[in-house]
């Protein structure tokens, strides 16, 4: 099997619906965020604050083409994984990318209290959440395999989606 990619955006759910995916196939887990702060040792906030945004790319591209090299894998990116279009295209013919899409309204619900989202740490954080909401929503579209929503949904309920739509046998 090809590697299971989950894209979306912050706190769309696609680390705990990865990590219920992942259980459900008998598979891997592996988040590109976690993998990032153990190679650098610090946390994303500290990775943005101490050598800025373009590192962090930087860095999430390098990990994303090594976790590629391994199939079987359920991997939950970062949301502005699809920024690249070298990390689109590695995706795409790597595995199967699923986008996890949720509306505006709930991501801000979901978010609005975390402190750990560097690209919200602004003057007007849900300005900021929108503007990479619909900067981002057509990269998500583009680059997915299939498409699930996850608007009032349970990460347990969305990874048993994608997994009767794409991987139960009948």
């Amino acid at each position: 099997m090809k590697n299971i990619y989950l894209v979306g955006m912050m706190g769309s759910g696609k680390t705990t619906s990865g990590k219920a995916l992942a259980k459900l196939l008998s598979l891997p887990f592996v988040d590109l965020d976690d993998q990032i702060i153990g190679r650098e040792g610090k946390s994303i906030n500290e990775i943005f604050q101490s050598k800025g945004e373009p590192h962090f790319r930087e860095i999430e591209t390098e990990l994303l083409f090594q976790v590629s090299e391994r199939p079987n894998q359920v991997v939950a990116t970062g949301g502005g994984i699809v920024i690249n279009a070298l990390n689109r295209e590695r995706m795409k013919n790597t595995g199967i990318v699923v986008y996890l899409k949720t509306s505006l309204d709930i991501l801000w619900e979901r978010v609005r209290e975390k402190k750990d989202r560097p690209l919200l740490q602004s003057v007007d954080p849900k300005k900021s959440l929108a503007d990479l909401f619909y900067s981002r929503t057509p990269l998500y579209e583009e680059t997915a395999d299939k498409i699930f929503l996850t608007d009032h949904k349970s990460s347990e309920a969305v990874a048993l989606e994608i997994y009767k739509t794409c991987f139960e046998r009948i």
